[in-house]
């Protein structure tokens, strides 16, 4: 499972038993929730079973609890200036990668916050709308996140509807936030 920086190999709360040395508690980095306008507060991008999807909304799901990791925020951008971020799973450790092009779904890998790794990074554009952004491939801004027929011409989200990489094409598909939890 990914650790963000900061937190100990034997787990993320300070020991509390008697004895001397205590490690002053672990700085935690905030976990995030990424949803989809078109699923509304319903439901959560989440990473099962190998695959990523958006799932009826549940806090207490680690596969819905996403760390928003931007080390290499400052020196890596999109061609519009915006910063990279990668976006970690909190119960897999694995990080959102680019799929193989338009229409294929979103990838998982695993993640070394250690490497610089373009295919992890993504980035959000301006705000179109609501308070929502695109998200998008680093490298292509032209394709962002699309969560697959969620739009309301082809009956809009439902359990396990498959987020791929699409041009824009400003559908609610593919608007999206990501919100503190």
């Amino acid at each position: 499972m990914f650790q963000p920086a900061g937190l100990a190999e034997s787990g993320t709360r300070p020991h509390h038993g008697s004895g001397g040395g205590m490690a002053p508690p672990a700085t935690r980095q905030p976990m995030y929730r990424i949803l989809c306008k078109a699923g509304e507060e319903s439901f959560s991008l989440a990473a099962r079973d190998g695959k990523v999807c958006l799932v009826r909304t549940d806090r207490d799901d680690d596969t819905q609890h996403w760390i928003k990791d931007m080390k290499y925020s400052i020196r890596v951008k999109d061609e519009e200036g915006y910063p990279a971020m990668a976006l970690v799973n909190k119960a897999s450790g694995e990080a959102l990668k680019h799929s193989l092009g338009q229409s294929h779904p979103v990838l998982l890998t695993r993640y070394n916050p250690d490497t610089l790794d373009e295919s992890v990074l993504w980035t959000e554009s301006r705000d179109v709308g609501e308070g929502y952004r695109c998200i998008r491939m680093v490298n292509n801004i032209y394709l962002n996140f699309d969560a697959l027929h969620g739009d309301k011409d082809h009956g809009g989200v439902r359990e396990g509807t498959t987020l791929i990489l699409w041009e824009w094409t400003e559908g609610d598909n593919q608007r999206w936030k990501i919100v503190a939890w």
